[in-house]
């Protein structure tokens, strides 16, 4: 017996969206508080499995396309009304505005409404507003990263709106993508400002998918002569100069900024953009499937791991930093290219999406800093492991 994708739809807009909006609006019992958490999961469920079955089954009609997509859009209004209250009114205006939009220009067959980056930073938007309006503890539901991941998503859309248009042209998608990167390394620096450095490393997480990305799109689609250059800023910001200011800010007092933070700051912002010269010089001569030296990922990664759970411990904090510069520079160790690798292993690349949703799990609703913790130890593993096969190596061949 075939289900018809049309149905699933029909349950999702009929079924699941009146039930959300009545259990987000139901009393505070115990037992109904946090139903709409798993109810909202299944919605997603539902939306990826009647895609797939109409592909599968080779049923996808152009009705059925927009029915689809218009069966998510009661969920998206319901949560944007009950954020009115607590997020700017123009920002929620404008996200429901652009994805009106995309929805027309999609019924009018200009182009996708969907693609895999929007559809993950929708998710984590939508999730981010349900989880707000319901209370969850945690650090990480609050107004300003909501507000944040907001901004995030508007940019998505536009560009994917943009790119529909035929306003948006293939070459450029690489530097669009490159300008997320940058525009996370901004609201990095807007989360360390107000001391919330948990946020500050997940928009820099966030920023390296942007990173990525960016360029996939540019071995794919080609780029632009600013593109190499767009792409070296957006990396300086997001992973060298945010990390820089948060040391900086770390190390302040009652009396104001410290000489030493500065020094520290000031010293970490130079090593990455000194290692971004040299992989820019040295791009055309390399390897591409490795880099020269531990990636400026990766010690914007220790920074701001180690700014978080060593805060109290200035010493140690500055430490790490030293040892983050020390690996940007070790240009005789090579070090894999993970978004290559990823690439090219679908299995790897499903696997580290598994792992990173659990991570954030545990760290939204268990213990935050032994998830950033466990960030730490992958970065410093991925730092040094090339250094300790070379050492095992070298102590083979001198046996």
């Amino acid at each position: 017996m075939q289900v018809s994708p049309n149905v699933l739809s029909a349950i999702k807009l009929f079924v699941f969206a009146p039930l959300f909006l009545w259990l987000m609006l139901a009393p505070p019992a115990p037992w109904v508080r946090l139903l709409p958490i798993p109810l909202f999961l299944l919605f997603g469920l539902l939306d990826y499995l009647d895609g797939l079955i109409a592909r599968h089954q080779e049923r996808e009609t152009p009705f059925g396309r927009v029915y689809d997509r218009l069966a998510d859009y009661p969920v998206l209004f319901a949560l944007v009304w009950l954020s009115v209250d607590v997020l700017p009114a123009g920002l929620l205006s404008l996200k429901v505005g652009l994805d009106v939009v995309l929805l027309g220009l999609f019924a009018l067959g200009h182009g996708p409404a969907e693609n895999r980056l929007r559809t993950a930073v929708n998710f984590l938007t939508l999730l981010m507003l349900m989880l707000l309006m319901l209370d969850v503890n945690s650090r990480f539901i609050t107004g300003d990263s909501a507000r944040a991941l907001l901004i995030l998503n508007v940019f998505v859309t536009a560009l994917v709106i943009l790119r529909n248009l035929g306003v948006l042209r293939k070459r450029f998608i690489a530097d669009a993508l490159s300008a997320g990167n940058l525009l996370c390394g901004f609201g990095s620096m807007w989360m360390a400002w107000y001391g919330r450095l948990d946020l500050s490393l997940l928009f820099l997480l966030l920023g390296a998918v942007f990173d990525g990305l960016d360029g996939a799109a540019a071995r794919r689609f080609g780029s632009t002569r600013f593109g190499v250059l767009s792409d070296d800023i957006a990396d300086a910001v997001n992973y060298g100069i945010a990390p820089g200011v948060a040391i900086v800010l770390q190390f302040r007092s009652s009396a104001g900024i410290s000489v030493e933070g500065v020094a520290i700051g000031v010293a970490f912002i130079a090593f990455t953009i000194g290692r971004l010269v040299f992989f820019t010089l040295n791009k055309k001569s390399g390897d591409p499937e490795y880099f020269r030296g531990v990636p400026s990922t990766v010690g914007g990664i220790v920074v701001l791991s180690s700014a978080y759970l060593f805060r109290y411990q200035p010493a140690l904090l500055g430490f790490m930093v030293g040892m983050a510069c020390a690996l940007m520079v070790a240009f005789d160790s090579r070090y894999r290219h993970l978004g290559r690798l990823l690439a090219a292993h679908r299995l790897v690349l499903v696997l580290a999406v598994l792992g990173g949703l659990l991570l954030f799990l545990f760290g939204t609703f268990g213990e935050q800093p032994l998830a950033i913790a466990a960030i730490l130890v992958v970065a410093l593993v991925y730092g040094f492991l090339p250094t300790v096969l070379n050492f095992r190596e070298v102590w083979r061949a001198r046996r």
